[in-house]
């Protein structure tokens, strides 16, 4: 018999599969806080919230350009499309899904791609901002703690101007780090690169460096292991460009914040154990938005 203490711990159960996790139930109670917080500290802002499907038009994926810069990492849909009389040959034997083909969906690898399509065609007349959260899939080809194939991200996504989008991204970069700094965890914020400008590898990322499109906010998520927990991004006119919309009649900007969430709770465990119940007050505080977002700032 589990006891009651046990139960209460956040902690995250391995299965067969690499990457692929079982969560407890005391950890799905920290996710649920860690959502707390996270709309607490965009409350000040109009934001339209969105539930993001986990899966999207693989179209549209290809026209975003992360199906050229990371198959790798796409995970797809493939179903069978054949006669009963074909799939009663294949059913129950080894090689069942060799007439598989693939769809016209692929795993959603980030939250935020339905966003940008929505924006199609439009004129900004100010900053449109959303809210959205989802599961995610990237087919990760490590198995260590934190790497998961299958995970959740919030993010807060703006678009319009350049200048805009480069003023609320540098205001989340500080307000992501002063959040996760009040929960009493040790965070850097490095400078690296972005999946959205990956087509044209090497050279461009470089570019993308010296721009700073893309900041990490990484922590140690298990002993001597340091990951990427959050991140505060420019996308610059890629997808204004992409989707035709404009801001100001030029192609429109984007930028957003991004929450890793199970990261952002292991990281939390190895710093203050796997019983938040047990964390210090003010961590809980802040974890659960019961301290607003502006006392942070």
């Amino acid at each position: 018999m589990t006891d009651l203490r046990t139960a209460e711990a956040a902690t995250l159960l391995p299965t067969d599969t690499p990457g692929v996790v079982l969560y407890s139930g005391g950890f799905e109670r920290l996710i649920a806080d860690l959502r707390l917080g996270i709309e607490a500290l965009g409350a000040d802002e109009p934001f339209e919230r969105l539930a993001i499907p986990p899966v999207i038009s693989r179209a549209l994926v290809e026209r975003a350009g992360y199906a050229k810069a990371f198959p790798h990492l796409l995970g797809t849909v493939h179903s069978f499309t054949g006669t009963p009389a074909e799939w009663r040959e294949l059913s129950g034997t080894p090689d069942w899904h060799r007439e598989q083909r693939i769809g016209d969906l692929v795993l959603l690898p980030a939250a935020c791609y339905p966003v940008y399509a929505t924006l199609e065609g439009r004129e900004l007349t100010g900053p449109a901002r959303f809210a959205v959260s989802a599961h995610c899939f990237r087919q990760e080809g490590s198995a260590e703690p934190g790497r998961l194939r299958s995970f959740r991200m919030s993010e807060y996504v703006t678009a319009g101007t350049q200048a805009h989008c480069e003023d609320w991204r540098a205001a989340w970069l500080a307000r992501v780090a002063e959040w996760l700094g009040a929960m009493d965890l040790k965070v850097s914020v490095e400078v690296a690169d972005d999946p959205f400008f990956g087509r044209a590898r090497k050279v461009f990322q470089a570019a993308q460096r010296a721009q700073e499109l893309k900041y990490e906010l990484r922590v140690e998520v298990a002993d001597g292991l340091v990951q990427a927990i959050a991140s505060a991004n420019c996308h610059k006119d890629t997808f204004g460009t992409v989707f035709e919309f404009t801001a100001d009649g030029e192609p429109g900007h984007t930028a957003c914040a991004a929450f890793g969430l199970e990261r952002i709770a292991l990281a939390l465990i190895h710093a203050h154990g796997p019983y938040p119940a047990d964390w210090p007050q003010p961590v809980r505080e802040v974890l659960t938005g019961a301290v607003a977002a502006g006392a942070l700032r």
